[in-house]
């Protein structure tokens, strides 16, 4: 088995918080207790930091999980990835059933989950199956890609089915939540493999770092896979319940 780094999972539970805070701004929006002006934009737009370092450690890991399959075939840390994966999509396409249920029931509305974070991940991983073995020198498709998805892929508004990539007319983002195309974010995973390479070659640090304190320890514990992924489920229901309770005692929001 590969050493576990604190480090790798302290950056991912600080992400995850990043992300936690996201929701309960997006989540107090549709409760009317918060406006969304131009200066409110401004903070709810850090979300792009919290993910792009989510979704870089999720990079990283793939380089820390082929060291942990040691002992093992290639096919086996293959087929390992892609259970994972295809586990995480079907969890995705959970979401999108359960949002668009609840947008109908609750909201009234017809915004949902189309394309969101996990559906991005999961496709994104299994993507990057053939990239693996080219090591740190996936940093320059991943490059290649974030910059065709900032530049080049929102000048393309048809066909609107191929949103997964991130073509979409103006219209599109105010059907759906959550919204994580292929292009940048496929490259950003690229990215993240590339850096998994260059700071932990085969799976082992190539850099001096201190012991985790109480504070490392923490966010280690929340960045942790299963424990990030259940946090990850569990938050948006949570605050939604939270700020109803409070808005049924205080009369402060409604949806």
């Amino acid at each position: 088995m590969g050493e576990r780094y604190w480090e790798v999972d302290a950056i991912r539970g600080i992400a995850l918080i990043g992300m936690i805070v996201y929701h309960l701004l997006a989540c107090m929006v549709i409760f009317h207790m918060i406006v969304e002006d131009e200066e409110f934009l401004t903070y709810y737009g850090t979300i792009n930091i919290a993910s792009a370092s989510f979704v870089l450690i999720a990079g990283v890991a793939l380089i820390l999980r082929h060291a942990r399959k040691k002992g093992r075939t290639t096919q086996e840390y293959y087929r390992s990835i892609i259970i994972k994966a295809l586990f995480l999509f079907i969890v995705a396409i959970g979401i999108t059933i359960v949002t668009k249920i609840g947008a109908e029931l609750i909201l009234h509305n017809d915004v949902y989950v189309k394309f969101g974070f996990l559906h991005m991940l999961s496709i994104s991983i299994l993507l990057s199956l053939p990239f693996l073995r080219f090591g740190k020198w996936n940093i320059l498709p991943g490059i290649i890609i974030v910059l065709i998805g900032i530049l080049l892929i929102p000048q393309i508004t048809a066909p609107e089915w191929l949103y997964p990539l991130g073509i979409h007319g103006a219209e599109f983002t105010d059907t759906t939540q959550d919204y994580f195309p292929l292009f940048p974010w496929f490259g950003v995973l690229l990215i993240g493999i590339a850096l998994g390479d260059i700071f932990y070659p085969n799976g082992i640090r190539s850099f001096r770092f201190p012991n985790a304190g109480k504070v490392g320890k923490f966010f280690s514990r929340i960045g942790n896979g299963k424990v990030t992924l259940a946090v990850y489920l569990a938050h948006i229901p949570v605050i939604f319940v939270v700020l109803w309770i409070i808005s049924q005692i205080t009369g402060i929001g409604y949806i």
